[in-house]
């Protein structure tokens, strides 16, 4: 996976499809002038598990979801965060595409889980399916009460108790440290997708100054866009 550094963000771009995780100057303006060729679809994110279809821009910022699917050319995916987990698919099949914003609350409605079930029932294999997971909150950064992690650990029906230890680190009696990338990964091949077609950054948002952080900035935090792209 080439990766390459800009001053927006990384990109990742292939003959038939373009991946990018924006930084902090990653503002919708910003990619317009930076991208021309790309018209750009946001959804109103509410850490839900809804994934509906994106066609064009025309609905731009008007429809409450948390992932949405598309297979129109040069139509850009947009999933906007600022910790959670951005997760952009493609299926180089169909030339389908997918962005997922994740964050604790969306990993624990399985929202990427029913991303890959709404891409299954369109007839695609989960194992050709491809992922990237970009930037977010990694698990050193991430304490969080053991409620909240063990309405994460839930979303991993699949397995005992004991095999999700691998997930988190206990600090004490009401703390634990939580690995949201692990965690989706686990989600992602249960349902069937090769985790050799997963790809990550290993960005932890929190304490790399490129990216906005909600938990180091609290309410002074922006927000940034990554989005996936089918060009051919």
């Amino acid at each position: 996976m080439n990766i390459e550094q800009t001053p927006l963000g990384y990109e990742i771009k292939t003959p038939s499809v373009t991946y990018f995780f924006g930084g902090q100057e990653s503002q919708l303006a910003n990619l317009k002038t930076a991208y021309p060729q790309f018209d750009f679809v946001r959804v109103k994110q509410t850490h839900s598990d809804i994934v509906v279809e994106s066609k064009d821009s025309s609905n731009d910022y008007q429809i409450n979801a948390d992932g949405h699917i598309s297979t129109a050319k040069n139509l850009a995916l947009c999933v906007i965060t600022a910790d959670c987990v951005p997760a952009l698919f493609y299926h180089p099949k169909t030339g389908t595409i997918a962005g997922v914003h994740a964050g604790w609350r969306g990993v624990a409605n399985r929202i990427l889980v029913n991303t890959v079930h709404q891409l299954i029932q369109r007839g695609i294999p989960p194992q050709e399916i491809e992922v990237v997971i970009g930037p977010h909150i990694q698990k050193n950064s991430f304490e969080v009460g053991f409620d909240v992690r063990d309405q994460i650990l839930a979303s991993v029906p699949e397995m005992s108790r004991e095999d999700k230890e691998i997930f988190y680190t206990d600090l004490s009696n009401e703390k634990s440290l939580v690995d949201l990338n692990l965690i989706v990964k686990a989600q992602l091949e249960h349902q069937g997708i090769s985790l050799e077609k997963v790809s990550t950054l290993h960005l932890d948002t929190v304490k790399d100054s490129f990216f906005h952080s909600h938990r180091r900035d609290k309410e002074k935090a922006g927000r940034q866009i990554s989005f996936v792209v089918r060009t051919v």
